[in-house]
C-alpha cells in the first residue's frame, strides 16, 4: 500500500530569484519501507521532507497521505493529521530540556485524546523500547547525545503514527551512537514503521531499504 505519494511536487520561495527548492518531484513510499533521502546541501531534501509531514505546503503538484489529498486541507485538519499520522526525529532532537525523559516522551500524547491513564504507562513502555528505562526522570541535559536521540525516537512514536520523518538524525552524534540509533530505526521499521530519513553519511544511507538522490530540487 502507498502511504505518501508525490505528484509533480513544486516548491517556489518567493524573492528575488524566485528560488526553486522542488522542480516537479514525483515519488512515492510503500508502507513498511526504510527510505533514505540525500543529496548536497540546498538541493531540497528538508523542503520534501517538510511537505511529506505537512510541515509545509507545496507551490504546484500534489501531495496524497494515505491516499488523502492534502493540498485543501485547512490548519485544523491538517495539524491533526500531522499529530496523528505522523512522528519526527530532528538532528537538534528538540526536547524540552526541563522536562524529564518521561515527560518528553508522554508530551505528545497530552495534546491528543489520549486518556490521563494511559499516557504515562505507554511512555514508560516507550522509554523501555528504546532501552532507557533506567533514564526516566532524568533531563536531557544529563543524557548523552546519543541517549537524547533514543528519547526522540520513543517519542516520535507516542500517538502511534503510521510514518516517521527523520532530518538527519544521526547528524549530532559520534559514530557509535550513529550506529545504534539506526539500529534501532530497523528494529521500528523491522516492526512494521514506515520510515523516510534525509541523511549525509553513505554508511548510514547503505542500511535503508532504497535511496533517493536528489540535486537542485529534482530526484536523479
Amino acid at each position: 500500500m502507498v502511504i505518501a505519494q508525490c505528484k509533480n511536487l513544486i516548491k517556489i520561495y518567493p524573492g528575488a530569484q524566485n528560488f526553486r527548492a522542488l522542480d516537479e518531484v514525483s515519488l512515492s513510499i510503500e508502507s513498511g519501507e526504510f527510505v533514505s533521502i540525500m543529496g548536497p546541501s540546498g538541493c531540497g531534501k528538508s523542503t520534501l521532507l517538510n511537505i511529506l509531514g505537512l510541515l509545509d505546503e507545496p507551490t504546484g503538484g500534489e501531495y496524497l497521505l494515505n491516499g488523502m489529498p492534502t493540498a485543501k486541507l485547512n490548519d485544523v485538519r491538517r495539524t491533526k493529521l500531522r499529530r496523528h499520522q505522523i512522528g519526527f526525529i530532528f538532528q537538534s532532537f528538540n526536547l524540552m530540556p526541563r522536562l524529564s525523559v518521561l515527560e518528553n516522551i508522554a508530551l505528545p500524547m497530552r495534546y491528543t485524546n489520549v486518556s490521563r491513564e494511559e499516557i504515562l504507562p505507554r511512555a514508560r513502555e516507550l522509554a523501555a523500547r528504546v532501552g532507557l528505562e533506567k533514564k526516566l526522570h532524568s533531563t536531557p541535559l544529563q543524557l548523552s547525545g546519543g541517549q537524547c536521540q533514543r528519547v526522540a525516537c520513543a517519542r516520535s512514536l507516542a500517538n502511534k503514527p503510521s510514518m516517521i520523518l527523520a532530518d538527519e538524525p544521526t547528524g549530532n552524534l559520534d559514530s557509535k551512537s550513529s550506529a545504534d540509533i539506526l539500529t534501532l530505526l530497523k528494529e521500528l521499521n523491522d516492526g512494521g514503521m514506515t520510515i523516510i530519513m534525509v541523511t549525509h553519511d553513505l554508511k548510514i544511507a547503505a542500511g535503508t531499504h532504497r535511496t533517493i538522490h536528489m540535486k537542485d530540487g529534482k530526484i536523479v
